[in-house]
């Protein structure tokens, strides 16, 4: 049987990889969270739901026989991604639970700034294979000035199979029923490997003791990501909610 991982991940792509018959577990360390996504999300009754840290929890798998297809690897809170699950040590372990072959997808949503190359740098040390994509299409200069940020979605493919990641055309049941399913499901927006390429002064990859250069980097991106939901959603809104 196929069977997956999801880290931090409630949503649609939950669903979806179910409604496959993908044996699916699913890891969130808030148990608030985890009611919410029950009572209010309907959240399927039949995946394994594992209250924990997705650190200890991928480090206690890493030394079992436990193996994955597939890992969904989409954390986010506060406007930020929580930096231990970005070290190198913790990439390590994701490639110890994934079958030979296997695929790891990681959201990562910020500014294309030193945050971003040092986390794309740390997972290129242990997977050899990967493929990146934009939300959307990157903004012309002049636009990016005005904003004052580039902040996207940026969804990276990358696995310890040494042939390329390539995706095959989705058919029509592939999209569920979902206009956005059939707008978004193949990516499109490919981002260059340049665009990430190691600069002088940022170091190089993340490890678990040496996180913390990349806080400010980590607090700028929170910023630009209220900036832009302030955007989406009226600011009396998150003032008062």
């Amino acid at each position: 049987m196929i069977s997956n991982i999801l880290l931090g991940e409630f949503g649609t792509t939950l669903v979806a990889l179910m409604t496959y018959g993908i044996k699916t577990t699913i890891i969130e360390i808030d148990p608030v969270v985890h009611d919410f996504a029950t009572k209010y999300f309907n959240l399927p009754k039949n995946c394994n739901k594992v209250i924990a840290d997705a650190v200890f929890y991928a480090a206690e798998v890493a030394h079992s026989n436990e193996k994955y297809d597939y890992v969904v690897h989409d954390v986010f809170t506060s406007g930020a991604e929580p930096v231990n699950l970005f070290t190198y040590k913790f990439l390590q372990n994701l490639n110890l639970i994934s079958k030979p072959g296997g695929v790891i997808a990681t959201n990562y949503a910020g500014d294309l700034l030193p945050s971003a190359r040092i986390i794309i740098q740390t997972i290129l040390t242990v997977f050899p294979t990967y493929r990146i994509y934009r939300e959307s299409a990157q903004p012309i200069p002049k636009q990016i000035a005005s904003d004052g940020r580039d902040f996207i979605n940026i969804a990276i493919f990358y696995t310890n199979a040494a042939s390329a990641v390539n995706f095959r055309a989705p058919i029509k049941k592939n999209f569920l029923g979902s206009k956005a399913k059939q707008a978004y499901l193949l990516p499109q927006q490919k981002v260059d490997y340049s665009t990430f390429e190691v600069q002088e002064g940022i170091g190089g990859p993340l490890r678990r003791n040496d996180t913390e250069r990349f806080r400010g980097w980590q607090e700028k991106s929170t910023g630009g990501h209220c900036a832009v939901m302030r955007t989406v959603i009226s600011e009396s809104i998150w003032e008062n909610w």
